[in-house]
């Protein structure tokens, strides 16, 4: 874990205005990666089906992926880096990292949603 908390510290400090760039999309777009996946993407599976449990869930994953993408550029970086440390391909290390980032991501937004129902 640490080599990639080093490698995102490393890309970081070189790539700093990437950083910037990111925060200010998140912000000016946050009607996009909050609210196609709890509108759309949530009244379409609830059309599909009642259970609360899909619904949360749909919504959680196809936020966290969108919200993946603004560091995609980010992301790329540090497979780059990884790939060269532990001697793998940097497509087997991207993907590693962008399906850790949607995992977490979910689960932060599934948290959130939890508490927001309730």
């Amino acid at each position: 874990m640490s080599y990639y908390c080093n490698s995102y510290l490393n890309v970081l400090k070189r790539n700093f205005m990437l950083v910037i760039i990111a925060s200010v999309l998140l912000v000016l777009t946050l009607f996009i990666w909050v609210g196609i996946p709890a509108f759309i993407i949530g009244s379409a599976v609830a059309s599909l089906t009642t259970n609360q449990f899909l619904i949360n869930l749909c919504v959680s994953l196809s936020g966290a992926i969108i919200f993946s993408l603004y560091f995609l550029p980010i992301n790329l970086k540090v497979a780059q880096d990884m790939a060269v440390r532990k001697k793998r391909s940097s497509y087997n290390s991207f993907i590693r990292i962008e399906i850790k980032w949607i995992i977490v991501v979910a689960t932060i937004f599934q948290i959130i949603l939890s508490i927001a129902i309730q």
